[in-house]
């Protein structure tokens, strides 16, 4: 078999040269553009490592900074968000510190922000106001404590930190978390004729006051009724002090029908 002859190569044209040049030029441009990407991604990691590990750091107490306003010394808050030092700015979990501080101080409202110069942690809190005395069953057994405005429950060590607070005269017994609301409405409605001096929550369902003006009342199982009870207690409170005998009480359990009756005797478990 004869083979022809191989057809010379001819030299690229002019314009398949310039085309194949200019992709050569695209793609070291863009191998370019990457690298300065990825060194710039680098550089911004590594800045970012640097200044949480080592940057805008807090090394003394004295970079914890308290509002005004705050009823805690710098020892109570550094103790009772846990912190310790040298911590950097940045690795704080804002949220758990104020978990941490709303549980261990009687605090209602609490405000924390970063400065990053100088470093520091500003921390504002607001005091929850103790306005009543409180007990509680729980299943080790009764516990003491108190109770704020909102019907809240405040630990005896979260009242310790509110040195210098007055201690409330008022009384809640038998208060349980369900309650809050109703202690809430009763701390805002309560009549001031009527000088209740305890409130009490029975294992029972019913709610009894105790009244330096009329002496023992019983209000009944808790229910809608509750706003009209306290517009009678307000009424006869204001009228000439009913006068009782130590084994009678007032029954507002039907605000259009209060009566005087006699007090069944106080089991055990109140």
């Amino acid at each position: 078999m004869v083979r022809s002859p191989a057809r010379p190569q001819r030299p690229p044209s002019a314009e398949l040269q310039r085309r194949r040049d200019l992709r050569r030029r695209k793609r070291v441009h863009f191998a370019m553009q990457l690298w300065s990407l990825l060194l710039l991604l680098g550089a911004s990691a590594g800045l970012g490592w640097l200044l949480l590990r080592h940057g805008w750091l807090l090394r003394t107490p004295e970079q914890v900074q308290l509002s005004s306003r705050s009823p805690f010394n710098r020892e109570q808050v550094i103790s009772a968000a846990g912190l310790r030092f040298p911590v950097t700015l940045l690795s704080l979990d804002g949220a758990n510190l104020q978990q941490r501080l709303g549980t261990n101080l009687p605090v209602e409202d609490i405000r924390l922000q970063r400065q990053l110069w100088p470093p520091q942690l500003l921390i504002d809190l607001r005091l929850r106001q103790a306005v009543a005395r409180a007990q509680r069953h729980t299943p080790q057994g009764r516990e003491t404590g108190y109770v704020d405005r909102t019907g809240a429950w405040i630990s005896l060590s979260q009242q310790e930190q509110a040195r210098g607070e007055a201690v409330p005269a008022l009384r809640v017994l038998g208060w349980q978390p369900r309650h809050a609301g109703t202690v809430a409405l009763l701390l805002r409605e309560l009549p001031p004729a009527a000088a209740i001096s305890q409130m009490e929550f029975r294992r029972n369902g019913e709610l009894w006051m105790q009244s330096r003006a009329l002496g023992p009342v019983r209000f009944g199982s808790l229910d809608q009724r509750l706003p009209r009870q306290l517009e009678v207690l307000s009424h006869l409170a204001e009228q000439q002090p009913l006068a009782q005998e130590p084994t009678q009480a007032l029954d507002l359990s039907d605000p259009e029908r209060p009566e005087l009756v006699l007090v069944a005797p106080k089991s055990s478990e109140n």
